[in-house]
């Protein structure tokens, strides 16, 4: 029995990789909570861990703050470390920043990127039109304030996005079910100054959106730099940022590629992203003649295929 047209075997291959990579990526989550939980960091760099575990506990010691600020009490640090982790979706969203930040410091010391303003960033804040470098100014204040706090292993509360926040204030509660009017006022609070738009991910999304068709340029790592080469590979169609982040990581380049040609990247910039992040790396099998179209199927495949194994 023939394969399907524009199904053969490299194209097999190609599945066979992204089914591999995403079985990886499902294990994140669980292997980062054995991680905080036994100290065994075998499987993570020493850096990446440490860096998750001083923003969880950065985020521990703004919510104690706030509670007491409210009229509560003090002490809850430990209770805090406690809930925090099982908060859904937190451990990933606080791995991937880990991993972005160290990626981009690579990026700055391979190519000489700035950490801050990529060269996309520059040509948009020097853009004719008013509303584009207006974004442009506003993300570069962002980005120049999430390189000071990743430097400080910090992550502010008014920087995660909506559904997170919620999820550490439900972790407030728990922690102190003792004392949750303080806890709904501290919430309430903290609320108030909050606006996910103005965050840096939220800036990040407008600005990416607001390029339509040119947001491809972002799909260049060396142009756009990882937050936006995040950002807009994310919106074109890769689910989020954290999947994008980690398809970043050695052994996930038949993911990255695919990812990458789905969201209409050619394949030279794609090849270039692959020798930035990985020198000794060589290219997927199929790469070349795998299209838009058949990129886009081939993610959907692998994500039914991980459904299934969940």
């Amino acid at each position: 029995m023939s394969e399907a047209p524009g199904r053969d075997s490299s194209d097999s291959s190609l599945r066979l990789q992204l089914a591999r990579g995403d079985a990886v990526v499902g294990s994140v989550v669980p292997v980062l909570r054995h991680l905080l939980v036994c100290g065994d960091q075998g499987l993570f760099g020493d850096d990446v861990l440490a860096r998750l575990r001083a923003m969880l506990d950065d985020l521990a010691n703004q919510l104690e703050y706030a509670l007491v600020d409210a009229g509560g009490r003090g002490g809850i640090i430990d209770m805090l470390m406690e809930q925090l982790p099982e908060v859904p979706g937190l451990l990933a969203h606080l791995h991937a920043l880990a991993l972005e930040w160290q990626m981009t410091q690579r990026l700055s010391d391979r190519l000489g990127v700035d950490p801050v303003v990529s060269p996309l960033l520059q040509a948009l804040i020097a853009s004719s039109e008013a509303d584009t470098s207006a974004r442009g100014m506003k993300l570069l204040a962002a980005q120049a304030r999430f390189a000071q706090h990743q430097r400080r292993m910090q992550l502010p509360l008014s920087e995660l996005p909506a559904e997170l926040l919620h999820g550490v204030l439900v972790a407030l509660h728990v922690a102190v079910e003792d004392d949750s009017e303080a806890a709904a006022r501290a919430g309430q609070a903290l609320r108030e100054h909050y606006d996910e738009a103005s965050t840096r991910l939220g800036l990040l999304a407008r600005l990416v959106a607001a390029m339509g068709a040119g947001s491809v340029a972002a799909l260049a790592l060396a142009h756009g730099g990882v937050a936006m080469f995040a950002s807009a590979l994310a919106l074109a169609g890769d689910g989020s940022r954290e999947s994008v982040l980690l398809s970043m990581r050695d052994g996930q380049q038949a993911r990255l590629s695919v990812a990458l040609r789905a969201g209409g990247a050619k394949l030279g910039v794609i090849e270039e992203n692959l020798l930035i992040l990985h020198p000794q790396t060589i290219r997927p099998d199929g790469l070349s003649r795998l299209s838009v179209e058949r990129a886009s199927e081939l993610l959907v495949e692998a994500a039914q295929a991980l459904g299934r194994l969940a």
